[in-house]
């Protein structure tokens, strides 16, 4: 009798073990964020908005802006949303040069961004956001 409740308490542990191992994610935990993004008063296209954060050990999200819109995915595995916290906006152009200057953007040799070069980075950036638990949706405006 007694090896029995020993051998019950052995296999329930066990159980929980294979549940819970089962449930766990690599990683932090992250929630949906999805977004617009507006230069000058117009809905952006071809840029990635990165979320860069102060913690070297919270992975940062990004996502490429297209007509506006943006949806974040974290980390280099591209885990959907971003995980809690308070984070500098950095944005990259994804245009080609060419295709900028073409329409007047930019010079020859030389493509102008689409935003201030402040942008580029996050110790220069000026854009700050919180992302918290739950659904967020950010409304980015660059001006």
């Amino acid at each position: 009798m007694r090896q029995q409740k020993i051998c019950n308490v052995l296999c329930l542990a066990v159980a929980i073990i294979v549940l819970m191992s089962g449930c766990s994610s690599s990683g932090p935990s992250t929630v949906p964020v999805k977004g617009t993004l507006t230069i000058d008063g117009q809905p952006a296209t071809d840029i990635m908005v990165t979320l860069a954060g102060s913690d070297p050990n919270v992975p940062a999200a990004s996502g490429k802006v297209e007509n506006g819109s943006f949806t974040l995915f974290s980390g280099v595995e591209g885990k959907p949303g971003c995980v809690p916290g308070k984070y500098k906006v950095v944005l990259t152009a994804l245009g080609s040069g060419e295709a900028m200057y073409r329409s007047g953007q930019g010079a020859p040799g030389k493509a102008a961004l689409p935003f201030p070069e402040k942008y580029l980075a996050a110790n220069t950036s000026d854009k700050e956001v919180e992302i918290t638990k739950g659904s967020n949706e950010l409304n980015i405006t660059i001006p």
